[in-house]
């Protein structure tokens, strides 16, 4: 069995995110990719060594694991 693509499609995947991870914690303004509405990072959560990266609908809905 070949993992080649789907290896590629995870790396793809991760690679997109830390570098929507990154224009977020400089404060630059991202939009969803399914309703185009505003992304917000918070890393103040409830829950500690947790952090969220959402848009208002739910849409996009990412928890972070925040390690020392």
């Amino acid at each position: 069995m070949d993992f080649s693509q789907l290896n590629k499609k995870a790396s793809d995947s991760f690679h997109k995110q830390r570098t929507m991870l990154k224009k977020l914690s400089q404060g630059k303004t991202l939009n969803c990719e399914q309703c185009g509405g505003v992304l917000t990072l918070d890393l103040a959560t409830s829950e500690p060594g947790k952090g969220i990266v959402k848009c208002k609908k739910g849409c996009t809905d990412i928890v972070l694991e925040l390690g020392a």
